[in-house]
């Protein structure tokens, strides 16, 4: 049995997320499907983590294992021979037994991206969340700076989240603006449900003058999802970056 990483990019449009679902199609469903036409075996493959439907990727990083070992760059090129245009193997490398692409995460990066002007290029529809009034960027990137370190996120969770402990440290939270391009980054060892998108709704509030910047921390004390901002649409929000011991 050998196991096999991958470096993966993919437009989210017409998929329901990354994890396989019945009867629907999802990236995860899609790569193991092709790789069941390859190599005649069913593989699982295991994302760093999920990402919901219309969010895109950059970099998502996946595991799965093979009973037969194949020569990974011969792999690689069938995959991307196979997969839709949308869905891009970047990188494929053989790994150790002990490897796994979810519970090895270091850090994880996700980027948003915002287009602040009247007229969006048809290139961009689909990939990024279109504002309209002119956005205050020192307010927000004050406002972003100000959510760094170790605090309970619960004000900023899905009120659907589950999980108990909902504590993060987020190590970079802030905005980078290039023309009427707006791009926010933020890194940490993992997300709540929903957490980035709402953390973006509540900054764009902040940048069109309806919040002060310090309400960010207010509602990381509160830990009342009320209290923040509209969820930005899923289309700005990309899984940039994953990072490993190795």
């Amino acid at each position: 049995m050998t196991k096999y990483k991958i470096v993966v990019q993919y437009l989210s449009a017409g998929y329901s997320g990354w994890q396989v679902q019945k009867d629907l199609p999802t990236i995860g469903g899609t790569i193991e499907a092709v790789l069941s036409r390859l190599t005649g075996e069913s593989p699982a493959v295991v994302g760093s983590g999920r990402t919901d439907a219309g969010v895109h990727a950059l970099g998502q990083v996946a595991h799965f294992r093979l009973e037969k070992p194949c020569c990974s760059k011969r792999l690689l090129r069938s995959l991307n021979g196979l997969l839709p245009m949308n869905i891009r193997v970047l990188r494929l490398v053989t790994v150790p037994p002990s490897f796994h692409a979810q519970k090895d995460v270091l850090k994880k990066r996700y980027v948003y991206r915002i287009y602040n002007g009247p007229i969006l290029s048809p290139f961009l529809h689909g990939r990024v969340y279109q504002v309209f009034p002119v956005l205050d960027f020192d307010r927000m990137q004050e406002a972003a700076e100000s959510i760094c370190g170790s605090h309970d996120f619960s004000g900023f969770a899905a009120s659907t989240t589950r999980v108990k402990n909902r504590s993060r440290n987020v190590v970079l939270s802030g905005w980078r603006r290039k023309g009427r391009s707006l791009e926010y980054r933020i890194e940490g060892k993992g997300f709540l449900h929903h957490m980035v998108r709402n953390i973006v709704g509540t900054l764009v509030q902040v940048g069109l003058g309806k919040r002060p910047p310090e309400s960010m921390l207010e509602i990381l004390k509160a830990g009342d999802r009320r209290r923040a901002g509209p969820t930005a649409p899923a289309e700005g929000l990309y899984l940039a970056k994953v990072w490993y011991s190795f």
